[in-house]
């Protein structure tokens, strides 16, 4: 990395850690920021905007190590590309450039909120070869996808978003019958600007239920998918749920 870009990154981690410390210190100590959703306003206004300044400078994804990395993901999680030919994929907070091509002649739909800005002001992006996009945060129900999606994947995104139950609730919705969903997120004891919620086993799994979803499978780390670290950048380790709907009446 040169030294222009390492002052860059710097300074803007510098940037939104002063905000977010004089935000937090101006918050009454009610344990609210410890939880699983917070204001979609802030969210918007803070984490999002440090998400697009993360992309717009990122120089790894447009290397081929970004879909190796994705490619020995999905292989470690037990996903093989043929599984899905014809079938219809949902990536789900698919950031700026596609990992979900690792499957094979599948239908990708994308819902990222981010996508407009990522097409329109990222020349390597390339969310715009998946099916269709939308433009939207997760937490928001898109209507027409409803009960149509055959695999639902989502890699490093929960602990991104606001809101977690919504989103486990349109997964179950957007899901088959038949259908499974993958999500794959860091556990986070404590927030920061970029991770604005705290999500644990203890947290997630009451709302996994709440939603009318079933675990069918439960792990954690990411095995040496990445040179052995275990986790996609923050605590300990990534927790990661193999979802399908329960019986619906």
């Amino acid at each position: 990395m040169s030294s222009k870009l390492l002052a860059s990154r710097m300074e803007f981690w510098l940037r939104y850690r002063v905000r977010y410390v004089r935000n937090w210190l101006k918050k009454p100590r009610t344990g609210s920021h410890k939880s699983a959703s917070t204001s979609e306003s802030d969210w918007q206004n803070i984490a999002q905007e440090g998400e697009f300044a993360f992309h717009r400078t990122d120089t790894w994804r447009v290397t081929s190590d970004f879909m190796d990395q994705s490619e020995a993901l999905f292989a470690y999680f037990g996903f093989i590309p043929d599984d899905w030919e014809g079938k219809t994929v949902l990536d789900l907070g698919a950031g700026s450039k596609l990992r979900s091509k690792y499957f094979f002649n599948s239908k990708i739909i994308v819902i990222e909120p981010l996508a407009d800005r990522f097409i329109r002001e990222i020349s390597w992006s390339d969310l715009s070869d998946a099916h269709s996009v939308h433009s939207v945060p997760a937490e928001h129900l898109v209507e027409e996808l409803t009960d149509s999606i055959d695999l639902v994947i989502s890699i490093n995104v929960l602990d991104h978003c606001f809101n977690i139950q919504e989103i486990l609730n349109n997964i179950e919705k957007y899901l088959r019958p038949n259908g499974i969903a993958f999500i794959s997120f860091d556990k986070h004891t404590q927030i920061d600007e970029l991770h604005p919620l705290v999500l644990t086993e203890k947290t997630c799994i009451p709302l996994i239920e709440r939603a009318g979803l079933e675990i069918v499978k439960q792990t954690k780390g990411l095995g040496s998918t990445l040179r052995g670290r275990q986790t996609y950048g923050h605590g300990p380790y990534a927790l990661n749920f193999w979802l399908r709907p329960k019986l619906r009446a």
